[in-house]
């Protein structure tokens, strides 16, 4: 919570410095400023609880999100075919989504729950509902959403170690910015609107218009202020002019604001535009954090009597990786639609309470030891009690 709260205190900081009037204005907060919309939840955890066995109400929603999917799919199915988005990307599944990339992000979401579903309680019902959700997924031909799930999976077989995520973060990182610098044409203003890329394949002009004109022109506002960015939702606005300090703060100047859904398709580099390296690395160590914290809770969920919460950390651990390599692709860390189902979910797990009334003493699991059960405590507990029952 600490590492979220810093992030969302310099959010305001840089709004209020650039432009304050958007705090109140809906449009704001319905796209440049839909990072308040996704997080809230989480914030909202702190103020509330419940004793709700988490494994069971996520299993109960995965089978319905699934289920409630599938006559939208059986139709799409019947229209188009399996394999029609190769000949004609357009016509891809979208769900109940306007925006495929959307659609991709959340069913993507859902299959990281479905997974976390099926560790915990293997069973065919899960498993058949699993498969159906990655043909879903796959229809949506939403590339980066189908990245992150396949990235997800490897991260979980091998073992899911912290130097694993390290190493990915820094990739997704260096590899954003690397592809911005090369694709940078030192007589181009990136500052400016126009561009002009065309392709008949539109999954491919898609890409293009990202890699040869988004992408720069994230990278050339990063480089007007290194540290701190040009100020948060400032990547679509008209900005006439830039006062540098050093080479390392930039002051806009001249500056139309326009809220509108136009962004880097890259969240580590729209970041890096609008706050700069320490609001990149504010954000990195919160998922950080959250993943670390996930993964020991979904650990001591399976040691510890009453794992009614292992589902809930498990997802959180893997849609967080999930999430972080579709970053790369899309504007996905602050998208609703990505977002939401992971910080309710958190949000969940934050009011959670022992199913039973709490008992004195430290919290306890349980291990075998040849033919007897023992009891074991935490450090700094009773010393260990034999409980022979069977």
């Amino acid at each position: 919570m600490s590492a979220l709260t810093a992030f969302t205190l310099f959010v305001l900081v840089s709004t209020l410095l650039y432009d304050p009037r958007s705090l109140i204005e809906f449009e704001f907060y319905r796209r440049d400023g839909n990072f308040f919309v996704s997080y809230a939840p989480i914030f909202a955890g702190c103020l509330y609880a419940h004793r709700w066995d988490l494994n069971k109400v996520l299993r109960t929603f995965f089978i319905f999100a699934v289920a409630i999917n599938v006559p939208p799919y059986a139709y799409y199915i019947l229209q188009n075919g399996l394999l029609s988005i190769f000949t004609h990307p357009d016509n891809s599944f979208g769900s109940y989504f306007i925006a495929r990339n959307a659609a991709g992000g959340f069913l993507a979401m859902l299959f990281c729950l479905g997974t976390a579903c099926y560790l915990q309680k293997r069973g065919k019902l899960i498993l058949a509902l699993l498969a159906m959700n990655g043909l879903m997924l796959f229809s949506t031909y939403s590339r980066g959403s189908l990245l992150g799930a396949l990235v997800m999976l490897p991260y979980l077989y091998f073992g899911r170690k912290r130097w694993m995520l390290g190493t990915l973060m820094g990739c997704l990182v260096a590899g954003s910015v690397a592809i911005a610098f090369i694709h940078t044409e030192p007589n181009v203003n990136y500052m400016g609107y126009s561009f002009n890329i065309h392709n008949q394949d539109a999954k491919v002009a898609n890409l293009d218009t990202r890699s040869e004109w988004l992408w720069p022109r994230a990278l050339a506002y990063f480089r007007q202020s290194p540290v701190v960015g040009l100020g948060f939702g400032s990547y679509d606005d008209q900005i006439g002019r830039v006062v540098s300090y050093f080479d390392l703060l930039g002051i806009p100047s001249d500056v139309t604001v326009e809220h509108s859904d136009s962004h880097a398709h890259n969240s580590y580099l729209n970041l890096l535009a609008e706050m700069g390296v320490v609001g990149l690395g504010l954000m990195l160590n919160f998922f950080w954090k959250l993943i670390e914290w996930s993964r020991r809770g979904a650990a001591n969920a399976a040691l510890m009597a009453g794992v009614q919460n292992f589902v809930a950390f498990r997802f959180v651990e893997l849609a967080s990786v999930c999430l972080l390599v579709m970053a790369a692709t899309e504007h996905r860390l602050v998208s609703p639609s990505n977002v939401l189902i992971l910080s309710l979910v958190i949000s969940l797990l934050l009011a959670s309470r022992p199913l039973t009334a709490a008992t004195s003493g430290p919290p306890v699991y349980r291990t075998r030891r040849g033919d007897a059960t023992i009891t074991r405590q935490r450090r700094g507990a009773a010393p260990l009690v034999p409980n022979n029952r069977p």
